[in-house]
């Protein structure tokens, strides 16, 4: 899933959407492949970048980066009508579960791409 999103994302970012659409259903297929060489360069890439994440989890805690600039923007926030939205999202988050949900459905789209580009090869 991860090297799906990261040919997706690289596409989208050097061609646009077509682009991105068509790396992210390739990587989908390549990833999933077990016994290639493409493959193993495929996760490992996406392993390099979830420990990149992970590495800046761990500097974000440590230093806690991101609380203080939250903590600024939502003082800013509170001041204007931005605060209704944000509560609104709040809401549907916790009802829904965006996070998941999304989590669930890349997951998704990442098997029918590869099992559709497996069909048609």
């Amino acid at each position: 899933t991860t090297a799906s999103l990261l040919g997706g994302a690289a596409g989208l970012l050097l061609g646009g959407v077509w682009v991105g659409g068509a790396l992210f259903a390739a990587t989908s297929y390549l990833a999933r492949k077990e016994d290639d060489d493409v493959s193993k360069v495929l996760k490992g890439v996406a392993s390099s970048g979830l420990e990149v994440l992970n590495f800046g989890s761990y500097i974000d805690n440590k230093y806690a980066v991101t609380g203080q600039i939250g903590s600024a923007l939502s003082g800013a926030i509170k001041e204007s009508p931005l605060d209704k939205a944000t509560d609104f999202i709040s809401t549907v988050d916790k009802d829904i579960g965006i996070k998941s949900t999304l989590g669930n459905l890349v997951t998704s789209a990442s098997e029918v791409a590869g099992q559709a580009v497996g069909a048609g090869v």
